[in-house]
């Protein structure tokens, strides 16, 4: 058979336990993905915290694990479904197929959870985080009870800063030994994925988001500094396209 090269389970987006509160988990279309490890976590190990799950996708065509998930909702009595559909089909009754009709919101969450401290995990594309994060805070809940991971490749806006690169008043150089280039620094790219995509350089990459590594690169001359946490693990040397900007002129092997 067929060999394959793995990486053993990394990041920090994980369920804290240094307190017994009860979970609330929150995710949108793939971004139920980590959610999904974390309930079935949970509820295996027999832990008797309180956990709601806020599943939110457009339809049944794109609610995974739906027979599961019902299935441990009849099981558990500490686990509390919500499933929201934006876009039902006809055939698709609420109350029946799904649980709200609607997206997973504010009021959702106000109208369904009782006043007590939570820990909250949110997990889905930008527009949800955007809403959901500043919501939350603006609720009353303490931002170290908020976890959150986004998928795609944008943070929530709340959190960017001005990149280095971008407020020095010297051009900053990057230099592809590989491809030959040597090119200007545009802040406007974004992060160094984009903007070496932009140049035609072909690099790889995957989540676009600091979390699977893919786009890690040898870094042979230079600093970078990154717009968030990384998830991944960046070996000696190399640095994550993906998050980094310039701190200075870089020598990147690509």
């Amino acid at each position: 058979g067929d060999r394959l090269m793995i990486r053993p389970p990394s990041g920090h987006f994980h369920l804290i336990e240094d307190e017994p509160l009860p979970i609330v988990l929150i995710g949108g279309g793939i971004g139920i993905t980590p959610m999904l490890s974390i309930l079935n976590s949970v509820l295996e190990r027999g832990v008797e915290r309180e956990v709601w799950l806020y599943y939110g996708v457009r339809n049944g065509s794109e609610h995974v694990m739906k027979g599961h998930l019902r299935k441990l909702a009849d099981r558990h009595n500490n686990f509390h479904l919500h499933v929201c559909y934006s876009a039902p089909r006809e055939d698709e009754v609420e109350g029946v197929d799904f649980d709200h009709r609607g997206r997973v919101d504010l009021p959702l969450l106000r109208n369904t959870l009782r006043l007590t401290r939570h820990q909250f995990y949110v997990c889905g594309p930008r527009p949800m985080m955007e809403s959901l994060v500043p919501g939350l805070e603006e609720w009353g809940v303490d931002s170290g009870d908020i976890h959150y991971e986004s998928f795609g490749p944008a943070t929530l806006a709340k959190h960017e800063k001005p990149t280095p690169a971008a407020t020095q008043a010297q051009p900053v150089n990057i230099t592809f030994s590989r491809s030959g280039k040597r090119l200007t620094w545009d802040p406007a790219a974004g992060y160094l994925l984009e903007f070496t995509e932009a140049n035609g350089i072909d690099v790889d990459s995957g989540c676009r988001a600091g979390s699977c590594g893919s786009c890690q690169t040898v870094l042979t001359a230079g600093k970078v500094e990154y717009g968030q946490q990384p998830d991944a693990d960046i070996e000696p040397g190399h640095c994550l396209l993906c998050i980094a900007t310039p701190s200075c002129d870089l020598v990147l092997e690509a």
